[in-house]
């Protein structure tokens, strides 16, 4: 009798082991890598703003019986040193669409401080990162660059506004503007201005709607068309 005890939890045991269930990994899925999604809508009539696509959470579930549900998650991606940028108090060499005679323009909470103001990033806009500009030196590391509104002229008179890429020195210090894209010219009255309502960065080439002097709104595309990085519109 006892060996038939002994027996009977032998094959007891066996069958417990033996339903252990394995644990399963459940994945997201990941935004684009690095950057957020490279658009700007608007959030007011002049006004473009970023949403960001920040890479989803994956997610590690146990599958034993009675444990609760536990959750790891990644360390998170290092802050690109171009997205650390103050932009209301930004030194930017080479500026010349400010009409400074110095290499840089310095803000201060978002103006340069001139009678003639040039302002960046007006009315609540948001810089737009991707990568989108060739490294110089060629083998420099690959690094983000930014892309922001900026408009030169006191905002009841004649305004003009222009798009600016901007890129990291080699040393990841100092931050220069490349080629712009110009706006159109006000009106002669100075009452009517062209405006970008937003932009984006698709690939290497940079779309925008804009909303025109007569008050109706296209969209423009333009792309780089030389090694100085000089853009033509298409």
């Amino acid at each position: 009798m006892r060996g038939n005890l002994l027996v009977g939890a032998m094959l007891t045991l066996t069958f417990v082991a033996g339903c252990t269930s394995p644990v399963k990994r459940v994945g997201g899925d990941a935004g684009p890598a690095g950057s957020p999604s490279a658009s700007a809508s608007p959030s007011a009539s002049s006004a473009p703003a970023t949403g960001s696509a920040g890479p989803s959470t994956p997610a590690t579930r146990s599958a034993t019986p009675g444990a609760p549900s536990t959750r790891t998650s990644r360390p998170a991606a290092p802050v690109s040193e171009i997205r650390r940028t103050n932009w209301p108090n930004a030194v930017i060499r080479g500026l010349k669409f400010c009409g400074e005679s110095d290499d840089s323009v310095v803000f201060r909470n978002g103006s340069n401080g001139l009678d003639i103001p040039c302002r960046i990033l007006p009315n609540g806009a948001r810089p737009v990162y991707a990568e989108f500009i060739g490294e110089e030196p060629a083998n420099a590391p690959s690094t983000e660059d930014a892309l922001v509104l900026v408009e030169l002229g006191n905002p009841d008179a004649a305004r003009r506004q222009a798009l600016v890429p901007i890129q990291l020195s080699y040393e990841g210090r100092e931050r220069y503007a490349r080629p712009i894209i110009l706006g159109d010219n006000s009106s002669p009255s100075g009452d009517r201005v062209m405006t970008f309502v937003s932009y984006r960065v698709v690939g290497e080439t940079v779309q925008a709607t804009v909303r025109k002097l007569d008050g109706g709104t296209e969209t423009r595309r333009w792309r780089m068309v030389d090694f100085a990085g000089n853009w033509e519109r298409y």
